[in-house]
């Protein structure tokens, strides 16, 4: 592909939707949704979408259920907005009808069972696809609201990445580009684990001083992660690190924090996570962060946080008290 003529956003979530609305500035856009009920539903109601997206829909976005309409590679930059529990599946369907697609991911989390990457689960999939990787601080509200950010876009591929800077150049999101994916993805799966324990120390109401030394506590040990990981100190404290780490603590729109408040208010993760409503990706690196513990890597604040997520402690405040203690 020598040029981008129309973006398709599989994934109808709120960042996907957010994303469609902002590049159908420049582009003609579709969504691709996962039933035609789902299309019907946002098609009907452009100017009131629902609870998971408040926002209106730009009348000139095409939105249809997947794989009901055309898709031609050969133009088509496509970019998978799916939670990353479902983006092994998505990927699966999407190679039964691809041959060597350009795609940007957009989606923040860890394959639990394949202890990969987003853009690893794709490549591992499509391994003829060229895969870019977006990701850093981008609150979807923010985005849709027009709200300036910084985010990073990772890509092995010189002239894809150069491809797709160029065609969401937008005045939203500024972008600074890597040539390597999986180094921000790591600490984009990391962060979500620090969010929940400052989501728990709000919900317990024990004050912002706490949530800043576990803020910074979780800095260092995404630094300690990522340097075992074998990525470098500026990747892990940059856009895709520190920035996306804060942002997500401090945003009352951070389903990570959302999630810390309600484990603190003693409900079940499966309760909790039904009342966020939408996909925590700071659950999927339980196995990853108990591995390394496991290693002696010291990460006490991912260590406790897991424990609480996977129900192995259920007295949060005695456990978020006791490691500040110890720090």
């Amino acid at each position: 592909m020598t040029r981008v003529e129309e973006v398709l956003v599989i994934g109808s979530g709120n960042w996907g939707l957010s994303l469609a609305n902002l590049f159908a500035r420049s582009y003609p856009v579709r969504v691709w949704t996962l039933d035609a009920e789902i299309a019907h539903q946002l098609n009907t109601n452009r100017a009131e979408p629902g609870v998971f997206y408040r926002y209106p829909i730009a009348e000139s976005i095409r939105i249809e259920a997947k794989y009901t309409g055309p898709l031609d590679e050969t133009r088509t930059l496509l970019i998978l907005a799916v939670p990353s529990s479902q983006m092994r599946s998505a990927a699966q369907e999407l190679a039964g009808h691809v041959v060597a697609p350009l795609v940007l991911s957009v989606s923040k989390g860890f394959d639990a069972e394949w202890q990969c990457s987003m853009s690893e689960v794709i490549r591992r999939v499509i391994p003829t696809a060229s895969v870019v990787v977006l990701t850093g601080p981008t609150i979807a509200n923010e985005v849709a609201e027009g709200k300036p950010t910084r985010a990073v876009l990772a890509g092995e591929d010189l002239s894809s990445l150069a491809l797709v800077k160029s065609a969401l150049r937008n005045n939203v999101i500024s972008f600074e580009v890597s040539r390597h994916p999986a180094h921000h993805e790591i600490c984009a799966a990391l962060k979500g684990i620090v969010a929940i324990g400052v989501g728990m120390a709000d919900g317990l109401e024990l004050g912002t001083n706490l949530q800043g030394v576990l803020m910074t506590q979780g800095i260092r040990e995404m630094g300690l992660v990522a340097s075992f990981f074998g990525v470098p100190a500026e990747t892990a404290f940059g856009i895709s690190g520190a920035a996306d780490l804060i942002t997500t603590c401090i945003s009352p729109d951070s389903r990570n924090r959302q999630l810390g408040a309600l484990l603190a208010q003693d409900l079940t993760v499966g309760e909790a996570l039904t009342k966020v409503g939408m996909t925590v990706e700071g659950v999927a690196m339980s196995r990853t962060i108990e591995t390394l513990w496991a290693l002696d890597v010291s990460i006490p604040l991912f260590h406790m946080v897991n424990a609480v997520v996977l129900g192995e402690c259920t007295d949060v405040r005695k456990e978020l008290t006791g490691l500040i203690a110890t720090l």
